[in-house]
């Protein structure tokens, strides 16, 4: 946003500019030389960015100037101030936009921070209850405990083994069916291609 102003601001200081130089330079082939206050009054008008009062200084003499020249530097003002409005326009948008995304983004943090506090919290019931599952098959005879986990998924599985001690997990994995045994311990490797 601050680039976009920058800009602008760039495009509105060359633009007062040209406006003051087209201004000085009607001024002199209309032959208002005779006359110097309307010669520095076109100038600071210009300078100050009053592109209006420029305008209207300019035209002090219509006389005096070509028609064609007249014609020329209205169209080049027009233009200029065209081009002034379309920037005012456009920064306003953007400020618009920029007041709309800010708003969206405090509502994301808000609806953020609402839902940390569930996830964190069925995390940390799923961690219990990942440990509780863990002391049981850890206390069960190894024979029987590999039975049952035999039937249960892989992942729960290599969670379970993964907090549980190496021996007894050696234990168990000696009593499973050897391709699931296999698998399994591919997977605490984390070498496998369903690794996580």
């Amino acid at each position: 946003m601050k680039g976009i102003s920058m800009g602008r601001v760039w495009i509105k200081v060359l633009a007062v500019a040209l406006i003051a130089k087209l201004a000085v330079v009607t001024a002199m082939l209309c032959h208002l030389d005779t006359d110097p206050p309307i010669l520095e009054n076109v100038a600071s008008a210009a300078a100050s960015g009053q592109s209006d009062n420029a305008k209207t200084l300019t035209e002090h003499d219509e006389s005096a100037c070509h028609p064609e020249l007249l014609r020329m530097l209205r169209i080049k003002m027009a233009k200029l101030q065209d081009r002034e409005k379309a920037l005012d326009d456009k920064e306003e948008n953007l400020r618009l936009l920029e007041r709309d995304i800010d708003e969206k983004i405090k509502q994301l943090k808000d609806l953020q921070r609402k839902l940390e506090g569930p996830v964190k919290k069925k995390r940390f019931e799923e961690e219990a209850r990942l440990q509780h599952l863990a002391g049981v098959y850890s206390s069960m005879d190894p024979v029987r405990a590999a039975a049952l986990l035999d039937k249960m998924d892989e992942d729960t599985v290599t969670r379970l083994f993964s907090i549980m001690k190496s021996k007894k997990v050696a234990k168990i994995l000696a009593n499973m069916s050897p391709e699931k045994a296999a698998r399994i311990s591919q997977r605490l490797y984390g070498g496998g291609d369903d690794a996580n």
